[in-house]
């Protein structure tokens, strides 16, 4: 590889880390052409990018990024799924890769600034979407006022019970 080659490719590498929200490092060695380009397929419906890269290209574009966590990790031969949308869908079509294709390995992962196992890769992939997980919230924050108001009109309600049952007693008397 040329020299300018070699440069083009570090500012490439180093321009989709700036821009990725989170990125995994992947074992892919002894997977088919065909396997690769159904993964690729598969990462570009949700926002993903599986490139494939020489480590020591990597870690010169790595250099000064939160990527440079993941260095230790830069030995043998390595591709990097970017995610540059939602981290919970890529990761999705990595865990589902990686069942289906036992060669496909993941190694490691950033998530922001926060580094990730292979484990805590595979947990973010059984979370829900992220439309659903703001839905939940929505709710929460909307349930919170009505279950405020109705604690509040309980007490009130409870004050209103015992004043009449005073009055009550005290009629009857």
């Amino acid at each position: 590889m040329e020299r300018k080659t070699k440069e083009k490719a570090v500012e490439e590498f180093a321009s989709k880390l700036n821009q990725a929200t989170a990125l995994f490092l992947t074992e892919y060695s002894g997977m088919k052409v065909a396997q690769v380009s159904k993964l690729r397929r598969e990462l570009k419906h949700v926002d993903g990018e599986f490139k494939v890269i020489k480590n020591t290209l990597f870690k010169i574009a790595s250099t000064g990024t939160s990527a440079e966590r993941l260095q230790d990790e830069f030995v043998g031969p390595n591709g990097v799924v970017y995610c540059f949308k939602d981290p919970a869908g890529v990761a999705k079509v990595v865990a589902s890769v990686s069942k289906d294709i036992p060669l496909f390995k993941v190694k490691a992962g950033l998530l922001g600034t926060q580094r990730l196992g292979a484990e805590d890769i595979m947990r973010l992939a059984t979370l829900p979407p992220k439309e659903i997980l703001v839905a939940k919230l929505l709710g929460l924050f909307k349930g919170m006022p009505q279950r405020l108001v109705g604690t509040l009109a309980a007490n009130i309600i409870q004050l209103l019970l015992t004043l009449n049952a005073i009055k009550a007693k005290k009629e009857s008397a």
